[in-house]
């Protein structure tokens, strides 16, 4: 009797201890799963850290000038740039104003864009035009082969984003260099190379940089002509923002360069133009612009 008492005490133990071994498991499984829903709703509402990459302005470029470079530091002498304007800036060429002025410790010709069409809402395309036979001789324009150049565009006021913000910034640099030329100075050729189409574009800093080459390589130069010229083109763009040449050189077919021989001060008629009538349109293509330049050059002719 004793035993069997014994051994129903036994077992009444053994169920108590399985019942509380078994409360105390789900007790600590219950604190656990609070805890791992806690720390799951903090990691969720702690932000995730984030990089900022902070922008850092390049350093302007050292602007290496040939000694035959027009370098544009021997005075306010424009080297006989002017602006072309196709029937009187009415066309999709833009009123310009050239000067000489300094940009980034370099003397260099500005142009001053001055037309914005509305009904595109771009500023026009600025044309400026050099007589090649003033600054190299005309007898001297069959050796002309390739010539070199420095485009710097500087932001001149804001551009209102996709997003709305208000950017000052330069934008997108796009155009081409061409020139007028044959016997009777009618012909519009564009020298390949980085010259036949230039594109930069800069959204972060106030300026963009180009170095522009380009060969004649089809085409060239007639000595003994008086209106042979190379025209820098920039196309329209919606912000305002001032271009800045210089270093403008021209070399022979083996890379020499050229020596310029026209002297600052004696330019032509036609070629000194007061910041008031330096003024230039743009052109929507390439097209339209050969076609302007050889109506333009046939009228002077006919004059």
């Amino acid at each position: 009797m004793k035993k069997k008492l014994i051994a129903l005490f036994v077992a009444a133990g053994m169920i108590l201890s399985v019942v509380s071994c078994g409360n105390k498991t789900a007790e600590e499984s219950s604190q656990t799963e609070e805890t791992t829903a806690v720390t799951t709703a903090v990691r969720e509402e702690t932000p995730a850290e984030t990089t900022v990459t902070e922008l850092v302005e390049p350093d302007y470029p050292v602007l290496a000038a040939d000694e035959n470079s027009i370098t544009f530091n021997d005075g306010d002498d424009l080297y006989t740039a002017h602006c072309d304007g196709y029937k009187n800036f009415e066309d999709d060429e833009s009123d310009c104003r050239l000067s000489v002025a300094e940009y980034k410790g370099e003397r260099q010709l500005k142009i001053e864009v001055l037309d914005f069409d509305e009904k595109s809402g771009m500023y026009k395309v600025p044309k400026i035009v050099f007589d090649v036979d003033e600054l190299v001789g005309s007898e001297n324009l069959s050796k002309v082969k390739s010539f070199s150049c420095d485009i710097t565009q500087v932001a001149a006021g804001e551009f209102e984003g996709e997003d709305g913000e208000m950017l000052f910034v330069p934008g997108n640099l796009m155009g081409t260099f061409g020139s007028v030329l044959g016997e009777d100075c009618d012909e519009w050729y564009e020298p390949t190379g980085s010259s036949n189409s230039y594109a930069k574009e800069e959204w972060n800093f106030e300026w963009e940089y180009l170095h522009v080459e380009g060969k004649w390589l089809i085409k060239g130069f007639v000595d003994g002509t008086e209106n042979s010229t190379l025209v820098f083109l920039r196309w329209g763009i919606p912000n305002q923002a001032d271009i800045y040449l210089d270093n403008l050189t021209f070399y022979d077919e083996d890379g020499n360069s050229i020596p310029i021989v026209y002297t600052p001060g004696m330019a032509s008629e036609g070629t000194e133009a007061s910041p008031e009538e330096t003024e230039i349109s743009p052109e929507d293509t390439q097209e339209d612009t050969e076609v302007s330049s050889d109506e333009e050059k046939s009228e002077e002719d006919t004059e």
